[in-house]
C-alpha cells in the first residue's frame, strides 16, 4: 500500500516538473524580447528662468512685429536716361556737381624762365636770315633778337585773344544782343591800337 501511494506520488511529481523544464530550454522563449521599461521620458531641459505660461503671457502683451515694407519698383532710382529722353536726339549726361578746385592752367610765360621764355621767343618767330642779319646791334639804339622776338610773340598774344573773345560776343550775341555788343565793345578798348590802319573810333 505504502509502496503504491509513493509511486502515485512520483509519478505526479514528474508531471508537474516537466512542463516547467521544457518551458525554460524552450527556444521560442529565449528568443522573446524581453518588455522594455516603461520609464517616464524626461522633460525638455528648459533654457528660460520662467515658465512656459509666463512666457505665453508675456509674448501676448508685446506688439506684434511689423516688418518694413519691400520697396516698390517704382521707389528705386530711375534711370532718367530711359524717362527724361528729348525728342530732339541729342544725348542728355547726368548732373554731376564737382567741388574741387580747378587746375591751373600753366601759360608759356609761367612754365619758362626768363632767358628761356626769349630762346623760345626766338625760335618761334626769327627766321635764321634775320637772326644772320641782326646778329650785330646798337644797345639802347637798336632792339635785340630777344627783344623783337619778344614783341612778337606779344603782338601775336594780343591777336588770338581778340580772335577769341570777338567768337564769344558773336556766339553770345545770337542770344543776348546787348551782352555781345558789349563784349565786343570792351575787348576793342582792351586789344584795339588807335594807331592801326584803319582804325575807327566809334564811342566815347
Amino acid at each position: 500500500m505504502n509502496r503504491l501511494v509513493r509511486a502515485s506520488l512520483l509519478s505526479l511529481t514528474v508531471a508537474l516538473v516537466a512542463p516547467a523544464g521544457f518551458a525554460e530550454t524552450s527556444p521560442l522563449a529565449a528568443d522573446r524580447p524581453e518588455p522594455a521599461p516603461t520609464t517616464p521620458a524626461p522633460k525638455p531641459k528648459r533654457d528660460r528662468a520662467i515658465s512656459d505660461n509666463l512666457a505665453s503671457t508675456l509674448a501676448a502683451s508685446m506688439p506684434k512685429f511689423n516688418p518694413p515694407p519691400k520697396p516698390r519698383p517704382e521707389d528705386e532710382e530711375v534711370d532718367l536716361r530711359e524717362v527724361d529722353k528729348p525728342r530732339n536726339g541729342i544725348i542728355r549726361l547726368p548732373k554731376y556737381t564737382v567741388r574741387e578746385r580747378r587746375p591751373p592752367v600753366f601759360r608759356e610765360r609761367d612754365i619758362y624762365t626768363q632767358g628761356g621764355f626769349a630762346e623760345l621767343a626766338k625760335r618761334r618767330y626769327l627766321t635764321p636770315t634775320y637772326r644772320l642779319l641782326n646778329s650785330i646791334y646798337v644797345p639802347f639804339l637798336t632792339a635785340s633778337p630777344e627783344q623783337h622776338a619778344l614783341m612778337m610773340y606779344a603782338e601775336q598774344e594780343r591777336l588770338d585773344n581778340m580772335a577769341e573773345l570777338n567768337d564769344t560776343a558773336q556766339s553770345i550775341g545770337r542770344v543776348d544782343a546787348d551782352a555781345g555788343a558789349y563784349i565786343k565793345r570792351e575787348t576793342d578798348q582792351t586789344y584795339m591800337r588807335t594807331r592801326d590802319v584803319g582804325y575807327q573810333r566809334r564811342f566815347e
